[in-house]
This record gives C-alpha cells, sequence and structure tokens, in this order.
C-alpha cells in the first residue's frame, strides 16, 4: 500500500462516526494534544511553583477525585442505557440536579475544614476546602454534557472541548506562576479550564437537551428512571466512591504520614505518568461505552471487548516500561535534578498504574452487563488490599517501602479485576495473558537498550533512546497490526473486524 493510500486510509477512519476506530481517533487527537500541552506546561510549572504548592494542589484535587462519584450518584451513566433521548434527557437534568444539590451541600461542612486540616497537620488545607464545591459542579457537568454529545456521535465536539480545557488550564497555571508561587494560579487554572470546556459546547447541549424535552420535563418520568436505575446509586456510585478512594488514597496517606511536600513529589510521579493514560483511557471508554451497549444488544460484546483491552494494553505499555527502567533519569533531564524524586517514585508505581489504566475503561462493562454488586466487591476488595499497604507503610516512616506495598497490592487487585471483566464478557483467558507478551518482546531491545544508556550515558541521552524506543514500539505495532487500514474496504476482513 502507497503512502498517499494509507493516509487516505487514515483520512477515512479519522473522519468516521461508526465502528470504533474512527471516534476513538477523534478523542485521542485530543488526549495526544492534552498530553503535548501538558507536558510542555509541567517543564515551565515545575520551575515556577515549589513542592508544597504542589503538594496542596494535589491533595485539594485528590479530595475532588474522591467525591466525584458521590455528588451525581452516578446517574449520569443512564444516559447512555436510556431507550429514547427523551429517556437520556430526563437523565441529564436527574444527574445535573444532583451534582448542584450534594455538591453546594458540602458549604456545610466547611465549619470543620480547620479540624479536618489539623487531622493531617496542615493549616494552609483549610484555606482551599471552599473552592472543592465549585470545582465538582464544573467537572460533573462536563462530564455529563460529553456523555450526551458521545451519545449523539458527536465526538469531534467532545474533543475539542478537551483541547479547550487543556489549553485555558495549561495557561492560567503559568500565569500564576509568574504572579505568585501560592497554589492559587494551579487550582484556579485547573477551575477555569473546567469552565472554558463547558462554554464550548453549551449552546449544543442545551439545544440538544430542549429538542429531547420539547414535550416538556415529567417529575413522572424522574422519578421512574430514579428508581429503575437505583441499582446505580445502591452499588455503582459506592464502588465508583471506593475504587476512586483507592487510587486517591496515596494523597492523603502520603499527606498524613509525611509532608505535602512528599505529595507533591508523589504528584509529579502520578501525573507524567497516570494522567496522560487516563486521558487515554476516558478516551477509549467513552467510546467503548456506546458501542458495548449496542454489541450487548448484538452478541458480539466479546470480540470488541477483546479488541479494545489489546488496544489499551498498547497504548499504555511502553511509557510504562520505560519509566520502570529510567524514570529517574527521564525526570532529571526533563523537570530538573530537584524532581528525581519523583521519577524513582514512578518507577516504584509503573506496573500499578499499568493495570489500572487498562482495568478503568473496561470497567464500563460492569454498567453494560448490570453487575453493580460484582463491581462493589471487587473495588471494596481493592480498597482493603491497597489501604492496608499505605496504612502499614506509612506508619514505618519509609515512603519508598509505603509507594513498593502500593504497587504490589494494587497491581495484583486490579489485575485480578482485569480478569474478571474479561470473563464477564466471555473472552479467553489466554487471549488476555496475549498482548502483555507480544508487547513485551517487542518493545525489549528498545528497553534494554535504554536500560544500558542508564549504565552509560547522560539522562539527556537515556531520554533520547526512550523517546526513540516508543516511537520505534509504536510505529512497528501500527504498521505490524495494520492499524492504518480502513478495514471496511478490504474483500476479507481480519478476525478483529469488528473494530
Amino acid at each position: 500500500m502507497s503512502k498517499s493510500t494509507r493516509l487516505r486510509s487514515l483520512l477515512d477512519i479519522y473522519r468516521s462516526n461508526s465502528g470504533m476506530r474512527g471516534p476513538i481517533l477523534k478523542l485521542l487527537s485530543a488526549t495526544g494534544y492534552a498530553s503535548v500541552a501538558g507536558y510542555g506546561g509541567m517543564l515551565i510549572l515545575v520551575r515556577l511553583y515549589p513542592e508544597t504548592s504542589f503538594g496542596l494542589y494535589d491533595f485539594v484535587i485528590s479530595i475532588v477525585g474522591i467525591l466525584t462519584p458521590f455528588v451525581s450518584l452516578r446517574y449520569e451513566d443512564t444516559l447512555m442505557l436510556a431507550d429514547n433521548d427523551r429517556d437520556s434527557a430526563h437523565s441529564f437534568l436527574l444527574a445535573l440536579g444532583l451534582t448542584l444539590g450534594l455538591s453546594l451541600g458540602l458549604y456545610l461542612l466547611l465549619p470543620f475544614g480547620d479540624v479536618f486540616a489539623a487531622f493531617f497537620g496542615d493549616e494552609s488545607i483549610a484555606t482551599w476546602l471552599w473552592i472543592i464545591p465549585p470545582i465538582l459542579i464544573v467537572i460533573r457537568y462536563a462530564r455529563i454534557s460529553e456523555l450526551w454529545l458521545s451519545r449523539s456521535e458527536q465526538f469531534g465536539r467532545v474533543s475539542r472541548g478537551q483541547m479547550t480545557y487543556t489549553t485555558t488550564m495549561t495557561g492560567i497555571k503559568i500565569g500564576g506562576g509568574f504572579i505568585s508561587t501560592s497554589p492559587a494560579g494551579l487550582l484556579f487554572g485547573f477551575l477555569i479550564g473546567w469552565v472554558s470546556a463547558i462554554l464550548v459546547n453549551l449552546r449544543r447541549v442545551i439545544e440538544g437537551v430542549s429538542r429531547a424535552l420539547a414535550e416538556g420535563v415529567s417529575l413522572k418520568k424522574l422519578k421512574y428512571l430514579a428508581i429503575r436505575y437505583r441499582r446505580f446509586p445502591f452499588f455503582t456510585m459506592p464502588a465508583s466512591f471506593v475504587s476512586m478512594l483507592s487510587l486517591r488514597l496515596p494523597f492523603l496517606v502520603l499527606a498524613y504520614f509525611f509532608s505535602l511536600e512528599t505529595v507533591g513529589y508523589f504528584g509529579r510521579a502520578f501525573n507524567v505518568l497516570f494522567v496522560p493514560l487516563s486521558l487515554i483511557g476516558a478516551a477509549v471508554g467513552q467510546v467503548f461505552f456506546v458501542r458495548a451497549v449496542e454489541a450487548h444488544r448484538d452478541g458480539t460484546l466479546a470480540d470488541i471487548t477483546e479488541i479494545i483491552h489489546k488496544r489499551l494494553v498498547f497504548l499504555a505499555w511502553f511509557p510504562v516500561t520505560v519509566i520502570m527502567v529510567a524514570g529517574p533519569e527521564i525526570f532529571h533531564f526533563l523537570l530538573g535534578e530537584t524532581w528525581q524524586l519523583s521519577g524513582v517514585m514512578a518507577r516504584y508505581m509503573a506496573p500499578w498504574i499499568l493495570f489500572s489504566a487498562v482495568a478503568s475503561p473496561l470497567s464500563r462493562l460492569f454498567d453494560v452487563l448490570e453487575r453493580q454488586r460484582v463491581e462493589f466487591a471487587t473495588n471494596f476488595a481493592m480498597f482493603v488490599v491497597v489501604a492496608s499497604g499505605l496504612i502499614y507503610g506509612g506508619s514505618t516512616g519509609d515512603v519508598m517501602l509505603t509507594l513498593q506495598l502500593l504497587t504490589i497490592g494494587g497491581s495484583v487487585v486490579r489485575g485480578w479485576q482485569i480478569v474478571i471483566l474479561m470473563r464477564m464478557a466471555r473472552v479467553e483467558i489466554r487471549s488476555v495473558i496475549r498482548p502483555y507478551i507480544r508487547y513485551a518482546l517487542l518493545s525489549l531491545p528498545w528497553l534494554a537498550l535504554t536500560g544500558a544508556a542508564v549504565t552509560w550515558t547522560s539522562p539527556a541521552i537515556v531520554t533520547l533512546v526512550g523517546v526513540v524506543g516508543g516511537i520505534s514500539f509504536l510505529v512497528s505495532v501500527v504498521f505490524s497490526e495494520g492499524l492504518l487500514v480502513s478495514r471496511d474496504s478490504l474483500p476479507e476482513q481480519h478476525p478483529e473486524s469488528n473494530e
């Protein structure tokens, strides 16, 4: 196939809203931009803000993340499951109304802010607790709107909103850093970034919801949907809450046993590795949720689940493994010697982050199959294992032991969760294991070369070798697996043509 033919094929895939690859490619384009802008911004931000400001910012955002499932009771997920647009619009209102009410209700707890801050041993925490409700409101509204647009397959608009969020957030954070080294610029940048994402699609979302509600809002319908999908607040919300608590608990434990400065180092390690992968996972998960509902009805859920799992492993594999090999050197070169400790932390966390990045988008299967009780059970087990390791490690006063216990426990439970999800979708175990073996073999030469560079050369050369290795790994997989071929145009379909 000629280069021009490959390019036309790629453009055809990108423009298409059918299948899996076109919508995912649209959302991944925004994710790619977000990653580049985010990394570029971080190179500046780490030279503007001290570790303690990052630590307080990470702490507040962790509280936001933990509370996020609670404020909407996860009713937003019913947008995808509703039988028609009118029901989906009522689900939109139900989730939005709960978000507003429960988020604003958190202000009743502000008088206890000093007690909360004293528990973690830092009075500065109480200063910024007031910003949590507005951040929760804008994040939830933005996510609910994205689900509405995804239901109508307006993935391009979702992509533009995410790119606007990244641009605005990064710009305000950098601008704030030139004015003050306090966490104000970081927190306001995060908040205003989400507001900008809302404004990009506000008119389209309002018009779509208004059309669906042309016959008026029905309180009876809202009540029916709240009862019909009661599994979401009873099981999905607690499961999501426990899952997010497990993910964000390290920030709280490190703040309690150590300091906000330690949280700042950990946060940079977490953000450099997990945040880009979580953005990729969110992009894949949005499309997967839409297609999985259809596939479950058509009896093809196993096919697309196997494909999505394979793609998630592919996208996460090299970034995670290269950090395991050369994390301290890469952080040293990119962020400066001050942040080399973050690279050491990232090395310890890498396996946990790999399995988390793969498992999170696949967890949509619990909703598709309405197996929320299983989701809650697995997430609760994960919380117990992770919390036990973190608390024991923290009590020893050894940060690295704490992270090692986090990774061991988190990796085991997340791997177990992946197996459960794949078996629920009726995917064979050998198909679950195969991608890890394949990508390990393909990446091995470049990882070995990166490891050799760690021993014999400077952090700059190590980073260069890692980047070249990542590009080479990406290109080899893309061409060997025919990811640029529009298979719909081929006379003979590959077994993965359901993609």
